[in-house]
């Protein structure tokens, strides 16, 4: 009985969130033939068509990707996790690499099971819209590098996990939490210079007016950048991005390649001007602080967990620590649908703030506006997107409530 009632916890996570896609697809296309007043001379029909298109086609595979998901986690509980176990303790000897191993085949396991949907995410929705540029050969090699750079660094971290629980007292997750944090804020430093290069290029921004305006506009706003670089994101997607990466000495500026050829110098002025926006209002402090709070409450759940035999008992499985925290996560899931309204409320503001901030530090809300009204038509992103849709899973606030915004800002 119990098995049935965690397996109808996760049928009804996966129920929500198609019931979320279908809204979504619905209220999209119900508004596909009509741009929205607001944007009628600066969004054609067609590329208006192409982004509700577009949004139905991922929203189709969402929900093909959420009974997929299903499907996968109710064969781990009924009998995945107990063949793998039996399996991996027939090969391997001792409590701790046994519990390794388990954990590290299911991870390679889980990544072999969610190709399908990956290549026809990539090699299906992308293609057919015109955003894919990654080769099949490409996305092997992206595959394969990801999955050993998550066995390099799983194995050290599931070991440790593990012997934690062995060594330590009933706080033992306490330990594992500041583990976690130190690993967290290391993996910061060193991904854009160890890990980033690995998928990608990043050559420095070349001298020219580009690189005057930011470097002025960095000493403006009192930001001390370890580097600009351009990455070669058009190898992958016609997406275009920014962003800031890094830890302390290693922080640097990065700008995709398609950005730059798409934007102006002022409008790359102004999408620079908002991240710097994110800088000062320290956004990335808070958001490390968020990532602290939420992470001892999982390593709570998990130390209340992993001591309790019934856990694993109660649907029947084999009792160990590393299937503890197998479970114990496989439980966590449908939580973050919960809280995700509110987690994206929180970006929202950020996102609000950093546009108020680069408005006022760029002197004015055109170039903000234009840039985002490109970057939007560029990548199909609807303007007409279901509020309740939106409000679980848009990090970013919708084009049209953010120059709402910035039109306010303006009087």
């Amino acid at each position: 009985m119990p098995v049935a009632l965690l397996s109808l916890l996760l049928a009804a996570s996966a129920a929500v969130g198609i019931w979320l896609s279908l809204r979504q697809s619905r209220y999209v296309r119900s508004r596909r033939h009509a741009v929205p007043g607001d944007f009628a001379d600066v969004v054609s029909l067609a590329d208006h068509m192409k982004a509700a298109d577009y949004t139905a086609a991922r929203q189709r595979l969402a929900i093909v990707g959420a009974l997929w998901g299903l499907a996968v986690t109710l064969a781990w509980l009924y009998f995945g996790i107990t063949a793998l176990h039996r399996l991996v303790g027939g090969l391997v000897s001792g409590p701790i690499l046994a519990g390794a191993g388990l954990i590290l085949a299911m991870i390679s396991i889980s990544s072999v099971v969610d190709l399908p949907v990956d290549v026809v995410k990539t090699f299906g929705v992308e293609a057919k819209f015109g955003f894919n540029r990654v080769s099949p050969r490409l996305f092997a090699l992206d595959w394969a590098k990801g999955l050993i750079l998550s066995l390099l660094l799983g194995v050290p971290l599931a070991c440790g996990l593990l012997w934690l629980i062995g060594a330590m007292s009933g706080l033992w997750w306490l330990w594992a939490w500041a583990a976690f944090l130190i690993f967290s804020s290391a993996l910061m430093a060193i991904y854009p210079i160890w890990i980033a290069p690995l998928f990608n290029k990043f050559k420095p921004l070349p001298d020219g007016e580009v690189k005057s305006r930011v470097e002025a506009l960095l000493a403006k706003a009192g930001y001390q950048s370890g580097g600009l670089f351009v990455m070669d994101g058009s190898k992958r997607s016609s997406h275009a991005n920014a962003y800031f990466t890094g830890f302390g000495r290693t922080k640097r500026i990065v700008f995709f390649d398609t950005l730059l050829e798409k934007l102006s110098v002022d409008e790359t002025e102004a999408v620079l001007a908002h991240e710097l926006g994110h800088f000062r209002h320290h956004d990335v402090i808070r958001s490390m602080v968020r990532l602290a709070g939420v992470s001892l409450l999982i390593f709570f759940w998990l130390g209340v967990a992993v001591k309790q035999p019934w856990f694993t008992d109660w649907i029947g499985l084999p009792h160990s620590n590393a299937v503890a925290i197998i479970v114990a996560m496989i439980c966590i899931e449908p939580v973050g649908l919960i809280f995700a309204p509110l987690s994206n409320l929180m970006s929202w503001r950020a996102e609000w703030r950093a546009d108020a901030f680069a408005a006022a530090l760029t002197g004015g809300t055109a170039h903000l506006s234009s840039a985002l009204i490109k970057l939007s038509r560029d990548s199909a992103s609807t303007l007409t997107p279901d509020p309740v849709f939106a409000r679980f899973h848009y990090s970013h606030p919708p084009l049209p409530l953010r120059l709402d915004r910035l039109r306010a800002a303006r009087r």
